[in-house]
């Protein structure tokens, strides 16, 4: 071999070519990525380079831990876009709409991160979203913070099987408030008297139905008419945890009134407000603006109905195994989490204790 002469990259490898004229930055970095319709090899460009030192050295780095060059400026809001449709919309696998509904609301809470290139975040970038405080101070809930959490996993994984980076941040995350299964104040006798005196107000209905089947707010108004099942009279659902989700609810006996006639009423739905599905916040409003016109003036939350249905149970002497199902909490009693017949038979025993 002549003395000077470079030896040349193994096949595949790619290559540093100076580019012609004055440039600042003269030494482009090729690399082939793919072949053309005619099976030659295609080549993308990595980078520029001031020297041939410099290129060469990124080139052996890329070799090391190739990447996907076409998309290691993809932003968070592209990458996203990428993953939903590869899990939602091409996955194969159906998901319940309180999945997608999760999904997309912890997206909504991310647009800090929108236009930045995902390879470029770190672990304090994902902190961010977490940290994010509202219009009144308050810190995003628990729940909220692990839909967060969730998503930034998920498009981590997605990431990282596309070679868009070489190393996933999203583990490193903490979520930063405590279990938010919020300490509550349960309604007391005579605030359900007076709650079943007032069946027939608009919207008492509603707050009995929580009161005698403990679904957390955004669990139930956002249930699927398919898990309402008027023939067995069970819900079924779940957001929060492992041991909340796709948990059944028998159908209080003395609710079921209310739960057919909204069902009847909405086409199905069970929440309405102007036409379409109520929202959350929407629900809070009316909640609490209900419990004033009918004299209930001790604060109250619609958590409360989850706390006081746990009261009820409790008092009326159910099983704790079955009070931990209903309401969807982890029991070191349960050793499965699949539902036969018999056991919605004692959760419905149990729940007409009350």
């Amino acid at each position: 071999m002549p003395r000077g002469k470079a030896l040349k990259n193994p096949n595949g490898y790619g290559s540093v070519v100076k580019l012609s004229g004055r440039r600042r930055k003269p030494y482009e970095v090729r690399v082939n990525t793919r072949m053309d319709e005619r099976y030659y090899p295609v080549y993308d460009v990595l980078n520029r380079f001031e020297t041939r030192e410099a290129a060469m050295i990124a080139l052996a780095e890329y070799n090391k831990k190739p990447y996907n060059i076409k998309d290691r400026n993809i932003t968070f809001k592209q990458l996203y876009k990428q993953f939903y449709e590869e899990k939602f919309e091409r996955g194969g696998k159906r998901f319940s709409d309180s999945t997608i509904y999760c999904t997309t609301a912890a997206y909504r809470h991310c647009s800090p991160l929108y236009n930045l290139p995902y390879r470029k975040l770190r672990t304090n970038d994902f902190m961010s979203i977490l940290n994010k405080r509202n219009h009144k101070g308050a810190m995003l809930s628990h729940a909220m913070q692990e839909h967060i959490k969730n998503l930034f996993n998920q498009m981590d994984r997605h990431a990282l099987q596309n070679d868009i980076i070489e190393k996933g941040y999203a583990a490193f995350v903490k979520i930063t408030v405590k279990e938010d299964d919020q300490p509550g104040i349960p309604f007391t006798a005579e605030e359900l008297d007076i709650l079943w005196k007032h069946q027939d107000t608009p919207w008492v209905d509603s707050i009995l139905i929580y009161i005698y089947s403990g679904w957390r707010v955004s669990e139930l108004i956002r249930m699927p008419t398919k898990d309402i099942n008027l023939k067995e009279w069970t819900f079924k659902g779940g957001l929060k945890t492992t041991a909340g989700k796709n948990r059944i609810v028998p159908i209080h006996s003395k609710i079921r009134k209310f739960v057919k006639r909204r069902l009847k009423e909405n086409n199905g739905i069970l929440f309405i407000y102007d036409g379409h599905p109520i929202t959350t916040g929407k629900y809070i409003k009316l909640f609490k603006a209900t419990l004033e016109s009918i004299g209930i003036t001790a604060y109250h939350t619609p958590h409360d109905c989850r706390h006081t249905f746990t009261s009820l149970l409790d008092s009326a002497g159910a099983n704790q195994v079955c009070i931990d199902r209903l309401i969807g909490h982890a029991s070191k009693s349960l050793t499965k989490r699949t539902y036969t017949h018999k056991d919605i038979e004692e959760l419905r025993q149990a729940i007409e204790l009350i």
